[in-house]
This record gives structure tokens, sequence and C-alpha cells, in this order.
């Protein structure tokens, strides 16, 4: 059974009901892979969120036998292998349709949706694992993009949001779109046909803000929306 984790950005490490649920979640610790946003170039970047990430983890008490980074410096082969094979798929933040382009024409996009563990997506990461990926300018995007993602989940996120101050681009998108606004230090698990409110997490529709709390089941969202 696999588990999603769609977070914004962590700022100072896992602390409280985050540490608490990644501790519980995470009980096979043989492999982390951290698969980048930018596969070509950047590689000192995304090798220092790897080593940000992977301490964050290590100093609330989850230790991986193995680790490595996921991108352009692997064989197609060697980073399906290595995503295949890990316990937690992290997907970094960054450019949210560069990252799934490199995730479709390494053939991660497949890997990723097969894979039976725990899958987490940071921003840009967490975007992508939708059905529907929504990618705003307001979140940093240089154009606003909605295509079809990995299909992790049913949900689509904006990341990084300030629930007193919606951008109208999102108040406009949400419309037509239900969109769930992750404010930095949450997150959203979802498995077993549940979805878990961790942090402040607000669903936005119709240019409304409602604050999120507790666990749903996916059955209910898909009758409210």
């Amino acid at each position: 059974m696999s588990t999603y984790v769609l977070t914004s950005m962590f700022h100072n490490g896992f602390h409280g009901r985050v540490s608490e649920l990644f501790r519980r979640m995470i009980v096979s610790r043989n492999g982390f892979a951290f698969v980048a946003s930018e596969f070509e170039k950047q590689h000192e970047t995304t090798d220092h969120y790897f080593t940000v990430f992977l301490n964050m983890f290590e100093t609330c008490g989850i230790h991986f036998q193995d680790a490595y980074a996921v991108d352009g410096r692997m064989t197609r082969k060697e980073a399906q292998r290595a995503v295949e094979k890990a316990d937690v798929v992290w997907l970094a933040g960054g450019d949210s349709p560069k990252q799934f382009r490199y995730l479709q024409s390494y053939g991660l996009d497949i890997v990723i949706k097969q894979h039976q563990g725990i899958i987490i997506g940071m921003s840009a990461g967490s975007i992508n694992m939708a059905e529907t990926a929504i990618c705003t300018v307001s979140c940093g995007h240089d154009r606003q993009e909605i295509y079809k993602g990995l299909g992790c989940v049913k949900i689509s996120v904006e990341p990084h949001i300030d629930p007193n101050n919606l951008s109208g681009e999102v108040k406009e998108l949400s419309a037509n779109h239900t969109i769930y606004g992750l404010c930095d230090e949450s997150m959203i698990v979802c498995t077993d046909g549940t979805m878990e409110f961790v942090g402040d997490v607000y669903k936005i529709r119709d240019g409304h803000a409602e604050r999120m709390a507790g666990t749903v089941k996916e059955k209910e969202y898909n009758e409210q929306n």
C-alpha cells in the first residue's frame, strides 16, 4: 500500500506532529531516494538540499541505511532502479513542469505511480503528485500551467500560501478547481482512502479558504467536490 505525503517547506526541521508521523510511518528504512527537479544542471544545489532533508530525518531519529540523489548523473535505468528500491521517495521542490518532464523522460512517472512505499512531495513535487497539476505564477512559476500530473492523489495543491492574502490568480482558479493550500510546516497524508491534515492546510474553493483539520475519507472528498 502506498502512502503519499504532500508538503510545502520545512524551514527548521521536522518537529511536533510532523516528526511523530514520519517516525510512525517510515518503518522500513533501507533506502531513501531524493528525486531532483533539475536533472542536468545545478547538481550542487541538488546535493545541498539532499543533505539538508536527509539531516532533518536523522535529527528526528530516522536513519536510512542507504540514500542517494536521483538526477542526470544516473542513467535512465539506474534512476528507475534507485527509485524502485527506495522505501522513501522524496520529490524535490523547484520548477514543477520541468521536473515533470524529467520524470517522464526517465520513465520515473510510471515507477513512482507503481511504488508501494512512501512518496513525499515538497512544493513542486507535491504539485506533480496530483491528478491535475496546477502551477501558478503566484507560486513562483514563469507562467500558469495546468496539466495531467502523476495521479498519485486526486487533489491539487498550492504550496507556500498565506490564507489571509490569497492571490487573485488562485482565487480565479478556485472557481473551477478545488485547491488545497499548504502553508509551510504543514502536510497532507493520503493513505488507504483517507486524507489527514497536519498543520495549516486550507481548502480553497470559489475564492474562499477553509482551514482543514483531522482526517477525512476520500469518499467524503469526492462527494464534496
